[in-house]
């Protein structure tokens, strides 16, 4: 996949776009420039990125129990399979490498996002 970042080309080679669709309508608004971040934390981590939840519209994002201002609605934040503790310490350090500042962690999966209308350099569990 390509993506568009400061008016150049990228290949994600990683990720599909259609991998963030809302479950419930397809709706899709994920942003390239947070692509590019997931990007460089999957190559760091070296570890695959399942996606549980990417974009979300409002509908969805309200039956998950998201907040009003979630990532997830602005095409700015992910939730990723984490099950063991070495995963989600993989996962966690490259997602901070990457640039990445909002990070949620779970029992099952963690939440990155990168949407700067809310709180940076935040962690909070679950």
């Amino acid at each position: 996949m390509k993506i568009n970042v400061d008016n150049a080309t990228i290949e994600i080679p990683n990720f599909d776009r259609d991998e963030f669709k809302c479950s419930c309508c397809n709706f899709n608004n994920i942003k390239d420039n947070f692509l590019w971040k997931l990007q460089l934390a999957r190559t760091e981590a070296q570890t695959v990125f399942r996606i549980n939840s990417g974009s979300r519209c409002e509908k969805h994002n309200k039956e998950e129990g998201g907040k009003k201002t979630s990532d997830h609605l602005t095409g700015e934040g992910v939730d990723i399979e984490a099950l063991t503790s070495a995963i989600r310490w993989k996962i966690v350090t490259a997602a901070l490498n990457a640039g990445i500042r909002r990070i949620g962690i779970a029992k099952t999966f963690i939440h990155l996002g990168d949407n700067w209308n809310n709180p940076q350099n935040v962690m909070w569990v679950y």
